[in-house]
Parts: structure tokens; sequence; C-alpha cells
């Protein structure tokens, strides 16, 4: 989150310029053991290594890269500096599917020694890598070559030996080397990010792998062990079936990882466990709270379109990284990197509904030129050298001021655009098409779920949707599985006819999208066959399993609050989290947010006060609130040590203002975890939230998650 004064940046448990420095030397550390001339087995990364001297070309090193790590590497360093700190001479593609025309027998006579990273998240990477080195490169590769292998992963170091021994490769390679800070990233000011394709539900969800999870967990210790152990987790919220799962890995790998350390290192653990739970002013200064939730806590919101400029940067442009990468025409090339730290524009408008985005640039850029006019205003040496020393950061800032305005130009073009179809025009009149696909895309959102639609007009709507503006299947298995979670299913008539109208219009090779779909029960009819002969049978609520949670969505919608009545935009006036997406509150940020606050709730369903009156630090956890229609696991508890759990029987937290100079620095700290991928919509919420509480807004927020998606990764994944 956002920090206010200095002191409260320098309180953080974490920095996240620490932990990209920290990747860097990583990275840096595992090239000076490539070009080390000594014999050595392992590594100062604990990297196997073969026996062989690497030693450094003087032509330097051909760094095969994956183009997905490209964006990783430039959170870090130029690639010029990397280049020019690594010997690295040449950089091309990891060519898997022949783009390229590389002349990979030219490259090797002209390299002594080639550079492979590659991001290993399954076994298929290191096939496809086998692949690549029979036919690509070891054909052309004398023994005396030394190929080095960089792999992004947690250490998978057996694993990869194993099956590159089986492929026969092994052999051909003078080293092996996990660069473990590589295998995730650190964002903006508050998310760390896997980064995984489709937010990692292609695994999980079509794989059953448990690899995301077990990645994420390995990232939260990380996260543990470069915060010198001052992240010392001291409340659990788990929901969901993975969330759990979460939670048990991460506990196995902190004991293996206390079980490594000397006893030394094990004392100052504990002595600062002492300090921690000395007393209440203590510990509720310096806790850590560990929010887990399944991506199947809520499908709906990830379902939706988003309206905040993050969000929509994400849609329209799509991002990597948080880097949006964009051409228009021949002129306008843009490249941002959402979360730079010297872009001082996109903090003020990156959760803000879109319609309010085109005033705050509007008023930066007046700003700008008002301090451009001070030029003529001038009036001594002392006051134009003193003008001179802030031109750069003006002309910085007005470089992200445009760059941020053509983003949001084209934005408006593309979910308002001012010409439309002729025609279309023709078919359906005029008055029709004066609601752009954007428009109405959002309108059937909002008409299914506030379910003001019957099956059968529900599924007209969506037919016409489709047959009017052809939009791309992603979109139109949105609505149906939105449908469905929402109405418990679909009516088994509408089910066939939506089916078929699709199959139709797009293909039968989405037959298995469906099969998908109906297995995961994302998509289901509801009612069951008339024929007793026939072999199918359809889902009952019953029968569903752990991947989508949600039972029943009307009676959560109104026990949680997620359809708030609420006019403003602005968050900074807004009563609800709601602008973010239509009209609706992700209730993965209303999990969040119930564990800290109540007043969302209605009269009768808040908790009342304690006998003071005084709610405002009052710390709810989970109790209480409804949660018979969301299935899943469900695990909260306080991990203080049975000998101090007497100092914490009350959940009402002291005062700031009561407390000493001592305690008056905040060192703690909300951990929020979705398994399975968040949206930026869903981060604008939860920052939201969390900064309009008294207990919270000080807090440093950490959003890790398995990868920032959008709507369509949810049926790309599956596709």
């Amino acid at each position: 989150m956002p920090e206010s004064t200095s002191d409260a940046k320098s309180a953080n448990l974490i920095s996240f310029g620490y932990l990209r420095r920290r990747s860097l030397e990583e990275l840096l550390s595992i090239f000076q053991s490539i070009g080390d001339q000594k014999d050595h087995d392992v590594t100062r990364s604990g990297s196997e290594v073969l026996n062989k001297a690497v030693p450094k070309s003087d032509s330097g090193y051909l760094f095969i890269l994956q183009k997905q790590l490209t964006s990783r590497l430039n959170l870090l360093s130029s690639f010029s500096k990397l280049k020019e700190s690594t010997g690295i001479s040449k950089v091309i593609w990891l060519d898997y599917a022949n783009e390229h025309s590389y002349d990979y027998e030219a490259l090797t006579k002209q390299f002594g020694s080639v550079v492979i990273m590659i991001l290993n998240q399954s076994l298929n990477d290191l096939q496809k890598l086998s692949r690549f080195l029979k036919t690509k490169l070891l054909i052309y590769s004398s023994s005396s070559k030394h190929i080095s292998l960089i792999t992004v992963d947690y250490g998978m170091v057996q694993s990869t030996r194993s099956f590159l021994e089986e492929q026969g490769v092994w052999q051909n390679l003078s080293g092996a080397y996990h660069w473990k800070m590589g295998a995730f990233a650190a964002l903006d000011n508050d998310i760390i990010t896997l980064e995984l394709e489709n937010g990692g539900l292609g695994p999980l969800l079509k794989y059953d792998t448990i690899r995301p999870i077990e990645d994420t967990a390995s990232t939260l210790l990380r996260l543990v062990i470069e915060s010198n152990y001052k992240i010392r987790i001291t409340n659990v919220y788990l929901k969901g079936m993975w969330s759990t799962k979460l939670w048990k890995i991460y506990q196995k790998l902190y004991a293996e990882h206390l079980s490594q350390m000397s006893a030394n290192e094990r004392k100052l653990i504990e002595d600062q466990d002492s300090t921690l739970f000395s007393d209440q002013f203590s510990f509720f200064n310096r806790n850590v709270d560990f929010v887990c939730l399944d991506r199947g806590v809520d499908f709906v919101s990830c379902l939706l379109s988003e309206l905040c400029y993050s969000g929509l940067c994400d849609e329209v442009f799509g991002t990597n990284l948080g880097v949006v990468d964009f051409s228009k025409g021949s002129t306008d090339n843009i490249k941002i990197r959402l979360g730079d730290s010297k872009d001082l524009i996109y903090p003020k408008i990156r959760d803000l509904n879109f319609s309010m985005v085109g005033s705050i640039l509007n008023r930066n850029a007046r700003e700008l030129q008002t301090e451009y006019d001070k030029r003529s205003q001038l009036k001594n040496i002392s006051e134009m050298k003193h003008y001179v020393e802030g031109l750069n950061g003006l002309k910085e800032m007005q470089t992200f001021v445009q760059k941020h305005t053509l983003l949001a130009e084209h934005i408006v073009e593309v979910i308002m655009p001012s010409k439309g179809n002729q025609q279309l025009d023709a078919v359906f009149g005029k008055s029709e098409l004066n609601k752009t696909y954007y428009d109405q895309f959002i309108d059937l959102q909002q008409s299914i779920l506030a379910d003001t639609l019957d099956s059968k007009s529900n599924c007209t709507e969506i037919l016409d949707f489709m047959y009017k503006y052809e939009p791309d299947i992603a979109d139109v298995v949105r609505l149906l599985i939105l449908t469905s979670i929402v109405k418990s299913g679909i009516k088994e008539q509408e089910y066939k006819v939506l089916k078929e109208a699709i199959l139709n219009s797009y293909g039968v090779q989405y037959v298995s999208l469906f099969l998908r779909l109906q297995d995961l029960h994302l998509l289901f009819s509801r009612e069951p066959q008339i024929n007793f002969l026939s072999t199918r049978t359809t889902v009952s609520d019953t029968d569903k399993d752990d991947i989508q949670l949600i039972r029943n969505f009307k009676s959560v919608v109104s026990s949680m609050n997620l359809m708030p009545v609420d006019e403003g935009l602005d968050p900074a006036q807004v009563r609800q989290p709601s602008f973010a997406l239509p009209g609706y509150v992700p209730l993965t940020t209303r999990f969040v947010e119930a564990i800290y606050d109540r007043e969302f709730l209605s009269v009768e369903e808040t908790p009342q006060k304690n006998s003071t009156g005084d709610s405002r630090y009052r710390k709810y956890g989970w109790d209480n609130i409804r949660m018979s229609d969301i299935s899943g696991e469900v695990y909260q508890n306080l991990l203080v040590p049975e000998s101090k759990r007497g100092l914490f029987s009350t959940l009402i937290p002291p005062k700031m203002t009561t407390m000493n100079s001592r305690y008056r620095v905040r060192r703690d700290m909300i951990i929020v975890c979705i398994i399975g991928g968040i949206t930026y919509s869903e981060i604008a919420t939860i920052r939201y939230v969390l900064s309009k509480n008294e207990s919270t807004k000080g807090k440093q927020l950490i959003i890790l998650s398995t990868g920032i998606f959008k709507g369509k990764d949810i049926v790309e994944s599956l596709i």
C-alpha cells in the first residue's frame, strides 16, 4: 500500500526494492559461477554442476532466452547493463516453434559458450528443451562446447537431472543452475506474483497438479527468509482446499528450513518470538495476517468486465508483469511498466474507475504546464538554478502523463467507438447500435448478476449478443459460466440450445471445452433427463466438487452485500468497493474486509459493539459471518505459543494513541494470497477496503498470487 511517511516506509517488514536487488545478485552470481575457471561440483547458489571447467569465452556468451522471461529481467536491470555485467555478447530467443531463422551452426562456431535460460514449470518445459538441444544445438556442437542451463524454479535439482539424463542430454551440459529468486516477481509496491500463464489455472484445473501451490508456498517461505524472519505469521485465515494444502506445504517447508539451520541461528528466531509475544502492545504492532483463498471462492469477479484503469489496461492491451507494450499506427509506440517507481501518475489512477481517470490526467497536465510557465517569471540566478534542477523531474512526469493519456484515449476508442457499423445499423436500427459492444456486454453481465431474466430470456439475450457482435468464444463462455453460477445451473433445454448454437458458430473443436467445463461444474444443466435410458447424467447441487465453491449465489449476495447501492465512482468518496466491477464487490475482497470490519453488513447482521461502544479497532476474524452457502474448507487460527495465549484472550487490540513512543512505528503486515490468479480489479478493491479501515490502513500489504489475469484467461486455460 502507498506509505504516507518515510518512517512508515522504513518500518516495512520487507522492501520490494531489496527483493529485486537480491534477485539480480543471485542471477549475477550464477553467471559468475558459469564463468569460473576452477573445477567445482556445487555453486554458491546451490546448483548442481558437472566436473568440467567452464572457461570464459573471448567472444562472450551466446544467451538463448525464453521470451517470457524478458519482463522478469527488465524488472531488475536493462539488457545493456546485464550484458555488461555478465559477459553476454548476443541474445536470441529460445525458438521452439521455428519462428526465427537462426543459423545455429554459425552461432555455435562464433561462440565458445552458450547459456540457456528457461521457465521450468513442468516436465513439458524440460521435454521441449531436450528436443531443442538435440535438433538445433548439439548436432553442431563439439565436445569442447560449453553449454550451461539456467532454470527459473525453486531448485528442482534432482527431477531436472533425472529427466535430462533420461533424454540423453544431461552429459552435454557444463552445468545446470537454478535461479530461485527469479521464480517470482515483485510488482508495483505490494504485488508478488509467480506470473504463471492464465494465473496457473491451467495446471490446477486441467491437470490437477499441486505444482502452482508448492511454488506459492516456496515463495512465501522465501519472503520470510528475505525479511530476516521479521515476517512471522501470527494469524491464519484459509478458505478452500488449495489454501489449506498451501498452508500444510508451507509449514513443512518452514520446518525443514529450520532443521537445516545452526543452533545459534534458530536461537535468534526464538528470541524474536520472545519479543513479539512479550505483551499485547508488541504483538498487535508487529503481527502478520495471512489470508489465503482459493480462486473457486469467487469465479464471478474474474468473469466480469473490469472498470478500473489498471484492469482495463490488462483487458485492452494485455500486460506481462505489468508491462504494456502498445503500438498505434507508425508513430505512437508506447511501452510502460505499470508500477514503475519513477511513475508518479500511475498510483493516482491505477485503482480508479475509468470514468475518473481523464480528469486526473488533465489536472496533472495543467499543473505541469503551470510549472513550465514559471520560466518567464524567474527573477535571479538562484531561482533559475532551482528551476533547472527540477526540470528533469518535470520532463519525466510529462512523459508518463503523455503515455497514460495515450493509453486512456485508446481504451476509450475500444470501449466507446465513435463510428457505428452501417451494415448492423440497417439490420438492428440505429438506437440499438448506440450501445457499443462493451456497453451491451456489461449490461448483459449486470442483468445476469441481478437475476432479472428467466432462463429462456437469459438464453435469448446471450444468443442475440453472440449473433450481433460475433465475439471471441471466451466472452460467450464467460456469460454461460456466470449464468450457471448465478442460477445454480442452466435449464436443460436452454443448455442444449446454447451449446448447439455455440458449436455451430465456433466449431465442433470446442466440444472438449464444454466437457471440461461440465467436469469442473463451472457450466452444467440443472434438470435431470426425462429419458431414463440416457447414459448421461446431469449435475445436482450435491454433486458439485470443490472447484466452484458458491452454492447459492443469491443468498451469498445478500449475506455479504455484494451488490450495494452506491452512486459514487471516486474511491475517495464511495462507501462500497463496487467501483472496479459492474456494480459488484468481489467476494474475495469481502472475505478480507470481514476480518477487520463489518460495516458492510446490514444492521441486524453486524456483530454488536463492545460495552464501551468502540468497535474501530475490533478484529473480527471470520467468526459470525455466514459461510453456509460457500463450500470448501475453512481454517483460522491465532499462532501464539501456548504459554502466551493468556495475553491474547481479547480480540480488541489496543489503540495506537495509548501506546508509548516505543510502539508507535508500525511493523505489521497483511498478506493476501489468491491461488489460481487474481485480477487488477480485486487488487484495487482489496487496497481500498484496507486503506479506509483505521486498524489496517497503516499495515504493509502484500498481494501474493499465482498470477495476475483477466476474464478470458479462465476459458483460455481450459482450451
